[in-house]
C-alpha cells in the first residue's frame, strides 16, 4: 500500500528533495541553519528568462521587443488594469507558450496561488499540450525550489486538462464551443477560429456565438473576471473582429512589419516602430524569411496572418473576380490561366478562370494619371503614373510606374513616361501634393498637362466606379507580363479602404472619371440623335 502511495507522488518529489528537507530541518533545529537571501519577485520577462530552459532544454532563447509588449499587457492584465485584451500577433511568435504556459504559472507563483485560469480554443489537443507544458514547469524541481511555499499540486485533482493549487487555483482546459458550466478568474482564448474552416459562415458564426452566449459570462467573479483573446488574424468576421466590433477590449496589434498608416498604441504602449517596413522581430524572423512566409501565404494571408489586418476574401468594395484581362493576341495561347476565386452569397468559395483578351491595337482616348506625394512627402507616400486606354465602352491599363520618390525625381518621372508613351496626348495630374509646381516646371517641355480635380472623396470615387469594374469594362495587363498587377495592384484594391496605401486607386478612379467625362461631352445632342445622326465627331 505504501509503495502504491509513493507512486502518486509528483515526479520532482524524489529521495534527494526528501533528505534536502529532513537535513534543512535538522540544521534548523541546532540553529545553524543561515539566513534565507531575500528572494526578489520577477516580472514576467525576468520569469520566462528564468525557466526557460527547463521547458525548452538546449534551445536558445530568441527574444525581442515585441515579446517585451506581451508581458508588458499580460501583467496588466493580472493586475486587473486591463480587463479585456486581445493580442494580434503573427504565428510562430511564442505566443501560445506566453499566454497559456509561463504565464499562468507566473502569475501562481507571484501574484496568487489561487487564480482560476480557463484556457480555450479550437483545437482542444493545442490546448492539452500547453496545460501539461505548464503543469511540466509547475512540478519541476527548479520551479518547485524557488516556489514551494507559494505552489503545490493537489495530488486529487492533476490531470492533463485540469490541475488545482492547494491554494485552490485552478487551471482547466474546455473546447472553444463546449464551456459550459465551467468558472474561471482569467480566460485565455488561444486561436479560436480553425484556419481551414474560416471562409465559413457558418464556423465564425458559431464561435462568435460560443463567445457571446457562453465565455463572456465565465466569470468566477464578474468585478475580477479577465478576458485575454491572443490570436492571429484570419478574417475580419473572425473572433477579434467580433470583439472589436462590441467594443470594450484593448487591441494590442503587432504586424510583422511596420506601416505607418496603421500605427499601433494602446492605453500603457506604443510600437516603437519609425521606419515603414521595419520588421517586428527580427531576432526570430529576418527579411529571408518573411518573404519566403509571404510566398507561402499570399497577399490575403499576409494581410491577415502577418499585417494583423484582413480583408473580405475576393475583395473589400471592389471584388476579384470582377477584373478582366488583356495581352497581346500572338502571346494569349502561351499565358497561364488566371484564376481567381469567387465568393457567393452564403459564403462559399469556386474558382474560376478569368476572361483574357487580345490588346486592342489602337483607341478611341489615351491618357496618363498621376498621383503624386505630398510636398512634405513621408517615406511612406508612393508615386503612381499610369498609362490608360479606352475602347468605345471598355479601358485598358496598359502602364504603371511606382516608387517613393522626391520632387525632383517625381518630375523626372513623369517626363520619362510621356516620353516612353508619345502617343498619350493628354496628363492627368490631380491637382494637389506637388502636381501644381511638377506641371508648372514641366508645362514648356510637355504639352498635354491637365490640372485635374477628381469629384468626391476616395470611397465616394471607388465606389462610383466599382460598376464600371463590376460590368467588366476594366481590363488589367496580364500579371504574367505585368508582375506588378498581382504584387501590388490588386492587394491594394482588395484592401481598401482599409489598406496601407491607395496610390495605385486614385490615379485608376481620375483616369475613368476623365474618360466618362469626355464621352459625354462627345455625346451628340437630344435633337441630333432625333435624327438619326449615326455619330458625331465634335
Amino acid at each position: 500500500m505504501a509503495r502504491q502511495r509513493r507512486d502518486d507522488w509528483p515526479e520532482w518529489l524524489d529521495d534527494d528533495v526528501i533528505f534536502a528537507e529532513l537535513a534543512e530541518r535538522e540544521l534548523s533545529d541546532r540553529g545553524e541553519l543561515p539566513e534565507p537571501e531575500e528572494v526578489k519577485p520577477l516580472t514576467l520577462r525576468e520569469f520566462v528568462h528564468e525557466f526557460w530552459e527547463v521547458l525548452e532544454p538546449g534551445t536558445p532563447l530568441a527574444w525581442g521587443w515585441a515579446l517585451d509588449a506581451m508581458c508588458l499587457h499580460l501583467e496588466a492584465a493580472a493586475r486587473r488594469e486591463i480587463k479585456r485584451l486581445i493580442i494580434n500577433v503573427p504565428p510562430g511568435t511564442m505566443k501560445s507558450s506566453l499566454c497559456n504556459v509561463f504565464f499562468p504559472a507566473w502569475v501562481w507563483a507571484e501574484m496568487d496561488a489561487g487564480e482560476r485560469f480557463l484556457a480555450v480554443a479550437f483545437n482542444e489537443s493545442l490546448s492539452l499540450r500547453d496545460s501539461m507544458a505548464m503543469r511540466r514547469l509547475v512540478e519541476s524541481p527548479e520551479y518547485q525550489e524557488r516556489y514551494s511555499d507559494q505552489v503545490r499540486l493537489t495530488r486529487d485533482q492533476n490531470s492533463k486538462s485540469q490541475f488545482d493549487t492547494t491554494a485552490r487555483g485552478r487551471r482547466l482546459v474546455k473546447s472553444i464551443t463546449a464551456a459550459t458550466g465551467a468558472r474561471a478568474n482569467i480566460l485565455l482564448i488561444d486561436d479560436p477560429n480553425n484556419a481551414t474552416e474560416i471562409h465559413s459562415r457558418a464556423h465564425r458564426r458559431a464561435i462568435n456565438n460560443a463567445y457571446d452566449t457562453s465565455l463572456s459570462r465565465r466569470g468566477a467573479d464578474p468585478k475580477r473576471y479577465v478576458q485575454i483573446c491572443i490570436m492571429q488574424r484570419l478574417h475580419e468576421e473572425d473572433l477579434t473582429g467580433h470583439l472589436i466590433a462590441k467594443g470594450g477590449w484593448e487591441v494590442l496589434r503587432l504586424p510583422e512589419k511596420y506601416e505607418p498608416e496603421h500605427h499601433t498604441r494602446t492605453s500603457i504602449w506604443e510600437d516603437p516602430r519609425t521606419r515603414p517596413g521595419e520588421l517586428l522581430f527580427p531576432e526570430f524572423r529576418d527579411e529571408a524569411d518573411y518573404e519566403q512566409a509571404a510566398l507561402d501565404l499570399g497577399s490575403f494571408g499576409v494581410a491577415g496572418q502577418l499585417q494583423q489586418r484582413p480583408v473580405p476574401v475576393g475583395g473589400g468594395i471592389v471584388k476579384g473576380w470582377w477584373w478582366r484581362y488583356h495581352a497581346p493576341a500572338h502571346l494569349i495561347s502561351r499565358l497561364p490561366p488566371i484564376r481567381v476565386p469567387v465568393v457567393a452569397e452564403d459564403g462559399s468559395i469556386t474558382e474560376v478562370e478569368a476572361l483574357v483578351v487580345p490588346t486592342p491595337e489602337t483607341f478611341d482616348l489615351r491618357l496618363s494619371s498621376w498621383d503624386l506625394a505630398f510636398k512634405e512627402t513621408k517615406k511612406s507616400d508612393f508615386v503612381v503614373g499610369q498609362d490608360w486606354g479606352s475602347r468605345a465602352a471598355d479601358f485598358f491599363l496598359l502602364d504603371q510606374v511606382r516608387g517613393r520618390w522626391d520632387y525632383v525625381r517625381s518630375k523626372a518621372e513623369v517626363q520619362a513616361f510621356a516620353e516612353r508613351h508619345p502617343d498619350i496626348p493628354e496628363h492627368l495630374i490631380e491637382d494637389k501634393a506637388n502636381g501644381p509646381a511638377i506641371m508648372s516646371d514641366l508645362r514648356s517641355v510637355l504639352p498635354g498637362l491637365i490640372a485635374y480635380e477628381p469629384e468626391g472623396s476616395k470611397e465616394s470615387r471607388v465606389a462610383a466606379e466599382s460598376s464600371t469594374i463590376e460590368a467588366g469594362n476594366v481590363y488589367l495587363p496580364h500579371p504574367s507580363i505585368a508582375p506588378w498587377v498581382a504584387s501590388e495592384y490588386l492587394p491594394e484594391w482588395a484592401q481598401f479602404p482599409n489598406g496601407a496605401n491607395d496610390d495605385q486607386i486614385d490615379p485608376t478612379t481620375q483616369a475613368l472619371q476623365r474618360f466618362k467625362q469626355k464621352r459625354r461631352a462627345k455625346k451628340p445632342p437630344a435633337a441630333a440623335r432625333q435624327r438619326g445622326w449615326n455619330g458625331w465627331t465634335g
